[in-house]
């Protein structure tokens, strides 16, 4: 099992396990918060910038979805996780990502910058630049 494919797993029993413990009711805001608490926790080293990343995705995917009580979809996890992979300097899974997200995520990164250690970022910016981000 791959890196991103535990955190889908563990995006996955997060919402099980939200409406499981809660009698069967579903909250959505807050599985979402959960999930977000993973993403930044599986980024300790850029935990800022998984936290602008995660930040990012709820009020452009999640809170403008017309269907909260459904969210996070399966659709706004896949997002979330291609920027995984954009913070594991990979382009796995990144298909989902429009340009105007490919765009923002650079602009976060750029902000972020210096607190990202160096490798981490070299690998980053060639993925913005391959994808023409700037």
């Amino acid at each position: 099992m791959t890196d991103l494919q535990k955190f889908f797993a563990d995006a996955d029993r997060i919402k099980k396990h939200e409406r499981a413990d809660n009698g069967g009711s579903y909250d959505a805001q807050r599985a979402t918060e959960k999930i977000i608490s993973l993403f930044i926790s599986n980024n300790p080293d850029m935990s800022s910038l998984a936290a602008s990343f995660a930040d990012y995705w709820k009020k452009t995917y999640i809170d403008s979805s017309a269907d909260m009580e459904g969210e996070p979809t399966a659709e706004n996890l896949d997002k979330l996780g291609a920027m995984q992979s954009i913070l594991d300097g990979e382009t796995f899974s990144t298909e989902c990502l429009s340009s105007q997200d490919w765009k923002e995520l650079c602009s976060l990164s750029n902000f972020e910058a210096e607190d990202i250690p160096m490798d981490a970022l070299e690998k980053m910016m060639m993925i913005f630049v391959d994808k023409q981000a700037f």
